[in-house]
């Protein structure tokens, strides 16, 4: 089953990145890299983890202070690293103005996506019964779905 659920947090992971003027992507589990879609090399993208994680462990260590969003602004690029429970996800992007609507939807995404990287880490073991817990729509029988949802769609139509 982890195989099919897999592929679901890439595909998620990939239209976050085509949403606004995003550049890359990284999704880090403490600090393991789970998912690379930077434009760098692997060991770029694991220092810019590490830089993320040291910078939230040294604000945390100030006192009763857990920043969970870092922004960081460079010449042409911004980072916005944003962290939930052991995930961090870190984007770049070009347009300073939409930092907040990045932040809204990073945390959307990392609330969502909580049972998908937690299939990633511990994945099923593959059995008979996994395999075949999905069939195309394709393969269903007609008669396996109640008369109602063998017609057409009914619309109603919203009155203002």
């Amino acid at each position: 089953m982890a195989a099919t659920i897999t592929p679901s947090l890439r595909s998620a992971l990939e239209r976050l990145k085509h949403g606004g003027s995003v550049n890359g992507l990284l999704l880090g589990w403490r600090r393991q890299i789970l998912i690379n879609l930077l434009p760098f090399e692997e060991f770029r993208a694991e220092r810019l983890l590490q830089a993320a994680h040291d910078a939230h462990a040294h604000f945390a260590s100030g006192g009763d202070r857990d920043v969970k969003s870092f922004w960081f602004g460079y010449e042409g690029v911004f980072v916005l690293a944003l962290l939930q429970g052991d995930c961090m996800l870190i984007m770049l992007h070009t347009h300073a103005s939409e930092v907040d609507f990045l932040r809204r939807a990073g945390l959307t995404f990392l609330d969502d996506t909580q049972l998908l990287v937690d299939a990633l880490l511990h994945p099923a073991p593959d059995d008979e019964n996994s395999r075949d817990a999905t069939q195309p729509l394709g393969e269903l029988d007609v008669g396996d779905h109640p008369p109602e949802a063998s017609g057409p769609t009914k619309v109603i139509p919203r009155r203002l």
